[in-house]
């Protein structure tokens, strides 16, 4: 490949904390919580001008992984936001899936409920700053670099967290990863454990459809629709207009990023303009709006001191170092995500959180849902603090220590009486 070398250059230090976390979405977000409760100086980092990551970039705004088909098990930090929300009347309790504890928020709420609860952690936030590198030494993390309007800027802390969802930090730092395409093919099974590598989707709101007409044309004259339908797909397109921008792709690749948003928006219109023309019910319809993040499923995932398989989760595995006691809503056991699975192998003053953390490919379709995320980013930004604290690196944290300050504040474990 050719290249270019770049002249030598003084990047301005602009902040040093303790703990500095990358990556605004819903781990980031307890993460950053967690650590500044905990008393540690702390520093949020996003690269868009809002909170959220997929939640409110991408709407998913219905939010699983709470708990099993019994309880509730993700609570602490998490807990604590979907209060604030139900004090604001944001927050609608999915009824199928009520002893688990999710539920159905609102983006917008969601944005402001996740900064007021980080002012008033004392957490700092740092919008519309991207990271570009990691600033390591000796394999280990010293901080991070971000580019944004002001330029170039060196952020420099004693623990770093990568909640970038797709292991950004991890990669700059020289951590040891896995992508999709690392995974061979895994057998085929039912329900949730049977796709071996995920889509992405842009999502899309689509108003003006008169919905009756649509579907009285539909059950008159079945088999011009189905013929309809035929020509549509043949063309590229889906009838289903919410969830036709649907890709396949690697999403850490910004080419092939940048071809799935193509794709998907042509898939989006080229169906939107042949429902409008051949299909009664869809002259007036229209994209009202899109998603401003494309709605990712998975990217990397650190190689970490331990990988959690499909069949700790199965098992209802327990570890020592259990740091989020969760819920298979699939198969209905409880499991624990041991700490080793924040902490990359050789790279210190790293973690994890969120759905790069190291878990296996059958394993991520769990635990990337957003209340799992939730509880990482809980351990990682509470484990940070302590490291920080008593600046060891954070392989070497006392996990008494830390399982005792996770229950201090609300998480459960697993202890009695809970």
């Amino acid at each position: 490949m050719k290249t270019i070398t770049e002249p030598q250059r003084e990047i301005p230090v602009v902040r040093e904390v303790d703990v500095v976390v990358a990556g605004g979405g819903p781990a980031g977000i307890v993460a950053a919580i967690a650590a500044a409760r905990a008393g540690a100086d702390t520093l949020l980092v996003e690269r868009y001008g809002y909170l959220g990551g997929m939640l409110t970039g991408s709407w998913v705004t219905a939010v699983y992984g709470f708990g099993s088909r019994q309880r509730q098990l993700i609570r602490g930090i998490p807990q604590a936001m979907v209060d604030r929300l139900t004090d604001y009347g944001a927050w609608e309790v999915l009824e199928d899936y009520k002893p688990a504890g999710d539920g159905r928020t609102d983006a917008e709420m969601f944005k402001w409920v996740s900064l007021e609860m980080l002012q008033e952690a004392g957490a700092e936030v740092l919008l519309h700053s991207w990271v570009v590198d990691a600033i390591t030494e000796d394999d280990e993390v010293k901080g991070i670099i971000v580019e944004n309007k002001s330029g170039r800027q060196a952020l420099l802390a004693q623990v770093t967290v990568d909640a970038t969802a797709d292991g950004d930090i991890a990669k700059f730092a020289g951590a040891a990863y896995q992508t999709r395409d690392d995974y061979v093919s895994v057998s085929e099974r039912d329900g949730l454990f049977g796709r071996d590598k995920l889509p992405h989707t842009l999502g899309v709101r689509i108003d003006g459809v008169d919905t009756e007409a649509a579907e009285e044309f539909r059950e008159q004259n079945p088999e011009q629709y189905a013929e309809l339908m035929a020509q549509l797909e043949q063309q590229g397109g889906s009838p289903d207009l919410g969830a036709c921008g649907t890709v396949d792709g690697d999403a850490v690749d910004a080419w092939d990023l940048t071809r799935m948003e193509i794709e998907g928006r042509t898939k989006i219109m080229t169906s939107l303009l042949f429902l409008r023309e051949n299909l009664p019910g869809y002259a007036s319809a229209r994209v009202a709006d899109s998603t401003p993040q494309f709605g990712v499923r998975e990217g990397r995932r650190i190689v970490g001191e331990y990988t959690l398989t499909r069949e700790d989760m199965t098992q209802g595995k327990k570890f020592d170092d259990g740091i989020c006691r969760c819920g298979s809503s699939a198969e209905g056991e409880e499991y624990d995500i041991p700490y080793r699975c924040l902490v990359t192998e050789k790279v210190d003053n790293l973690l994890a959180a969120g759905r790069c953390i190291s878990i296996g490919p059958e394993a991520h379709l769990s635990v990337r849902a957003i209340a799992l995320c939730m509880g990482t980013g809980h351990a990682a930004g509470a484990a940070a603090a302590l490291a920080a604290r008593a600046k060891v690196k954070p392989r070497n944290l006392d996990i008494a220590q830390l399982r005792e300050l996770l229950i201090q504040q609300g998480a459960y474990l697993g202890q009695p009486g809970g």
